[in-house]
């Protein structure tokens, strides 16, 4: 097994455990055991937690952002792009309904003003944030209210997860997904209207 692949298993692993069981309960030797990796070695690619802690993070970060050009690449629609990445919800929910995000729950465990890893965590959010506003000025709207419809759905899905898991029901989330899907579908197509309009104008 050669350095890189150990490095991986840890990043892995932690990542894992910090969505299973929480950021502050995992230790090193936690991840260790479960990468199948003497707690020795863990030091040679990692002086702290926090250090794995932010390398599984930015695991993370790099699925998300992968997965939204992806969206961006298959999908022509905005909106549509919208609606695939609440599918993408939906189809997770057993598994965010026992453990949570896995973004919020290394947030909750830290203070975003002081730790480096809740801030790295946080990223991810505002990656979200960014890809889902630039899908809604792509349907006419404005910056200001394009940020306001993405922090929308973002707490809309992060509120979903949180009911599910405080009852241990996902049909919490599939149900609130659902509303927000409704949501999106109901929003205006700002570019076509304004299309429609300035056809009218130069046809009279």
């Amino acid at each position: 097994m050669n350095n890189q692949n150990k490095r991986d298993r840890l990043i892995d692993s932690a990542a894992e455990l910090f969505h299973r069981y929480g950021l502050s309960t995992t230790s090193l030797a936690d991840i260790a055991k479960h990468a199948e990796i003497p707690i020795g070695n863990v030091y040679y690619y990692f002086k702290t937690k926090d250090e794995l802690a932010i390398a599984a993070v930015d695991k993370r970060r790099k699925q998300f952002q992968h997965a939204f050009e992806t969206l961006n690449e298959t999908f022509e629609s905005p909106r549509q792009r919208l609606t695939e990445l609440l599918g993408y919800y939906d189809r997770v929910r057993e598994e965010y309904t026992r453990q949570g995000c896995p973004i919020s729950r290394i947030i909750e465990d830290a203070d975003t003003e002081k730790d480096t890893v809740a801030r790295a965590a946080a990223e991810v959010f505002d990656d979200f944030l960014k890809w889902s506003a630039r899908q809604f000025e792509a349907l006419g709207h404005s910056s200001e209210a394009a940020r306001s419809y993405a922090i929308t759905l973002l707490a809309g899905i992060e509120g979903a997860v949180v009911m599910a898991k405080a009852f241990h029901n996902p049909q919490i989330m599939s149900d609130e997904l659902t509303r927000l899907t409704a949501w999106l579908e109901s929003l205006p197509n700002k570019r076509i209207s304004l299309g429609k309009v300035m056809a009218k104008v130069e046809a009279s």
